[in-house]
């Protein structure tokens, strides 16, 4: 049977999952071992709710090929019962964040049962948390 504190964590992870769905994520829950617990995709939209496509044109051999290309936004979220990161964390965070790998890095956490997020920035080689009042929207324009 499992312990009472992974079943609490299982629930939250799936909670946030639920939560990103509805707002039209796609989701990837890594194993337990892995960092980030949650990476999250869509493509970027406009004001008007329709994805936005990039048409690109190649020239193969002196062939035109046409194609179209999908932008997305891509989220890491780490769910935290209690919103903090360990050392641990914060440096493979940074390092994500230095890399480039995501659109924004946020920690799902809760207080009083309400789902709240924090997004995690670098500023000069510093770990910033700031309260996010709603999921960072994938909009252009």
């Amino acid at each position: 049977m499992a312990s009472k504190s992974y079943r609490i964590g299982y629930n939250f992870q799936r909670r946030v999952v639920n939560h990103l769905k509805k707002l039209g994520f796609n989701c990837i829950v890594q194993p337990k071992s892995a960092f980030p617990d949650i990476l999250a995709w869509r493509p970027f939209i406009n004001e008007n709710g329709e994805a936005l496509a990039l048409n690109v044109q190649e020239n193969l051999d002196g062939r035109i090929s046409y194609k179209t290309i999908l932008p997305f936004y891509v989220s890491f979220i780490e769910c935290k019962v209690n919103k903090y990161l360990s050392k641990k964390e914060k440096d493979a965070a940074k390092l994500i964040l230095k890399e480039g790998r995501c659109n924004v890095f946020l920690v799902a956490h809760r207080k009083n049962r309400k789902l709240l997020f924090q997004e995690i920035k670098l500023d000069n080689e510093k770990i910033i948390a700031t309260n996010v009042d709603k999921p960072t929207p994938s909009y252009i324009g």
